[in-house]
């Protein structure tokens, strides 16, 4: 245990009076997400004290733990995501023709890491990307059939995992060193982009397992010394995290270069076998860097 609590806040019910007041202006996301790219989503609201008060507390308790949770919210296709990310004051990321929000549900009939139920890593997204999302934010759609056995979340904030390597055994030492002194490369799965150099540095971090052991297979560096790193570094993000749970509506908003996110094995439970079941399901967007 590491005596830390949960980094969380219930909206308070005015302002949420408010998101929803907004959220209800659009007929769909994708008509939010064009408001979002041309315009201040948050016009009505942005002057108001509770507003203000909420992107302090948002972006204060990011800083100092790499992650909040807000709940209390609605899931309506993403738009009240949407309109909450808008107060870390970043400039959304897109991708497609314009999209912002991201619909995942997982399957048990997939191996994709968006969608399978198997536990995923801690890990940091865009990591091959030049310039990888700033922030991740998460909202539950539909909570796990199983939980809360299942779908367990935790955020390992990086200042946290490496006081904890700097302090513990030589293993820990060594994979410190993984990390901060020697060049990675990282690959995508669905490209031959290939990125390398420090896995921390400058206080930040781009780290996924999976992207790890793509580029070492795809380069012929297979090494068990890897292994014993991304071991280790699960392990030491397990002692410095907290678990939790989200219901529908509730919404992380995570550091991606100053904490690594996860989430546990999830469930499936069949209505009609094999093609018809409900599972867990959640929208995300990434928001970038204003100087980028």
């Amino acid at each position: 245990m590491t005596g830390r609590r949960l980094p969380e806040t219930t909206i308070d019910p005015v302002l949420k009076q408010g998101i929803d007041g907004v959220a209800a202006t659009f007929a769909s996301i994708a008509d939010a997400e064009i408001d979002a790219r041309t315009k201040d989503i948050v016009a009505t609201l942005r002057e108001t004290q509770r507003w203000i008060e909420f992107g302090n507390l948002v972006t204060a308790t990011i800083r100092q733990n790499g992650y909040i949770v807000v709940r209390g919210l609605e899931a309506d296709e993403g738009r009240t995501l949407l309109i909450v990310s808008s107060a870390i004051g970043s400039p959304f990321a897109t991708y497609g023709t314009g999209r912002i929000v991201k619909r995942f549900r997982m399957s048990p009939w997939t191996n994709e890491l968006s969608h399978t139920t198997r536990a995923g890593d801690f890990h940091t997204d865009g990591n091959v990307s030049t310039f990888p999302p700033f922030y991740t934010t998460m909202q539950c759609e539909q909570e796990d059939p199983g939980a809360p056995t299942y779908a367990e979340q935790r955020v390992a904030y990086l200042p946290y995992v490496l006081e904890r390597l700097a302090s513990g055994n030589s293993e820990d030492i060594q994979t410190l060193k993984f990390l901060t002194e020697f060049d990675a490369a990282m690959a995508h799965e669905r490209s031959s982009n290939l990125w390398r150099g420090r896995l921390v540095q400058n206080g930040e971090i781009r780290y996924h397992p999976h992207s790890l052991r793509l580029a070492s297979k795809r380069l012929g560096e297979q090494s068990p010394k890897l292994e014993s790193a991304i071991a280790t570094i699960h392990r030491v993000a397990l002692e410095t995290s907290v678990p939790f749970h989200t219901r529908p509506g509730d919404t992380v908003m995570v550091s991606n270069r100053t904490a690594l996110h996860y989430r546990g094995a999830c469930s499936v439970r069949f209505t009609k076998f094999p093609t018809e079941f409900d599972s867990r399901s959640l929208f995300v967007l990434h928001l970038k860097d204003p100087s980028e």
